[in-house]
């Protein structure tokens, strides 16, 4: 593996490790009721309380970012694919977050922003190693 690409691997292992820990502390959090916005955000959403968005960030982000560190880590062929759909996983969670409670100023948009540049961040560092491993590895066709 060329020093740019161990580079971007390890990368990725970190970010998606830090994906699914923080993605696991949210997710506790909302369901524990925690660091959970205040429930009057959820009106006229399908949302009565935060149980739903909890899990789905404990099990769906919290867990594609686990998944996806560990198929890096034990270099399988489907990490990277894994790992961009972990990252547009926490984009799309972010995106219908503000859709239903919206944007509000302080700490909830400021994660609001983290977390859809880390998915970004995710995405882009996954092509770009894809796209390096297709330049060092043809596909002969």
């Amino acid at each position: 593996m060329k020093p740019i690409t161990k580079i971007l691997h390890y990368t990725l292992i970190a970010l998606n490790g830090f994906l699914a820990l923080t993605a696991f502390a949210g997710g506790i959090g909302l369901l524990a009721n925690l660091n959970a916005p205040p429930v009057e955000l959820l009106q006229g959403s399908p949302f009565r309380n935060y149980t739903v968005p909890g899990l789905a960030l404990f099990v769906v982000v919290g867990g594609g970012g686990l998944l996806s560190a560990i198929l890096l880590a034990r270099r399988n062929k489907f990490a990277l694919v894994f790992s961009i759909a972990a990252g547009i996983v926490i984009m799309f969670f972010e995106f219908v977050e503000m859709l239903v409670i919206g944007s509000p100023a302080g700490v909830a948009r400021t994660l609001q922003i983290f977390y859809f540049g880390l998915g970004t961040l995710i995405v882009a560092v996954a092509l770009l190693k894809m796209f390096l491993d297709l330049l060092d590895h043809p596909i002969n066709g």
